[in-house]
């Protein structure tokens, strides 16, 4: 044996000496990290398939619900809804609710429904975009019983900025400023409306229906005031006239 070979054969046993001691030390940690690796992978995988099993029995009840309200079987729609609502998937549940507040306002329990459009636009859960369409809701249900500064309450931050639902937004508040007697409001919504360009179409023509209708009734009003006056003042110069021809 030359001692090249000796001092490798030396070598190896020193090394796999080393390779022993650190098994001994720290072979545990990586069985346990290993087999945690191996069982977190488990755990996703199982989570996953639970997960999308989960959605797809939701969005099949959902659709049987839909199905329900379509043939006017309300009470098993409602309840089907109603079970979603509480124990179905985050999505699914939150448009459950929404269903749920539809079918309420379609009944004439608009007290109820505006309820349910205020949680869904306050729930942090909701979607921005969903948020907004229940303040809409909301309002739309509110309009002819509330005054204009309820209406801004409710719509103000989705009349302003780039909204998506800002036009509508703008046309409710023009209509409940018309509605209550605020006319320079309402000429200001819908002139909002006419300035922005993304307004759509058939919101523009209408706007400009409303605005028609805001310029006839001011000039009407103006010439009532006009006519009142000319009268009062034909009233105070006849009684003037009677008083003298009296002295």
């Amino acid at each position: 044996m030359t001692d090249n070979s000796f001092i490798r054969e030396v070598d190896d046993a020193v090394r796999q000496e080393r390779y022993k001691a650190l098994w001994d030390r720290f072979g545990i940690y990586v069985i346990c990290l290993a087999l945690v690796l191996i069982i977190g992978a488990a755990a996703y995988n199982i989570w996953k398939y639970l997960e999308e099993s989960q959605a797809e029995t939701a969005g099949d009840a959902f659709t049987a619900a839909l199905t329900l309200k379509n043939d006017a079987d309300q009470a098993e729609a409602t309840k089907a809804f109603g079970d979603l609502a509480k124990d179905g998937p985050s999505g699914y549940s939150i448009l459950s609710r929404f269903q749920l507040a539809s079918s309420q306002a379609k009944a004439g329990e608009t007290e109820k429904a505006v309820a349910a459009y205020d949680e869904l636009a306050k729930d942090r859960r909701v979607d921005a975009i969903l948020k907004g369409l229940a303040k809409l809701q909301a309002a739309s249900l509110r309009l002819d019983n509330a005054d204009y500064a309820e209406m801004q309450e409710r719509l103000n931050s989705l009349a302003q900025g780039k909204s998506a639902w800002r036009f509508s937004a703008q046309e409710l508040l023009g209509l409940s400023a018309y509605q209550n007697d605020d006319l320079s409001a309402a000429e200001e919504r819908f002139s909002a409306l006419l300035v922005d360009a993304g307004t759509p179409r058939n919101m523009r023509d209408r706007a400009n229906v409303m605005l028609a209708l805001i310029v006839s009734q001011t000039a009407a009003d103006s010439d009532s005031s006009a006519s009142t006056g000319g009268s009062n003042e034909s009233e105070t110069e006849g009684a003037q006239d009677s008083e003298t021809t009296t002295n």
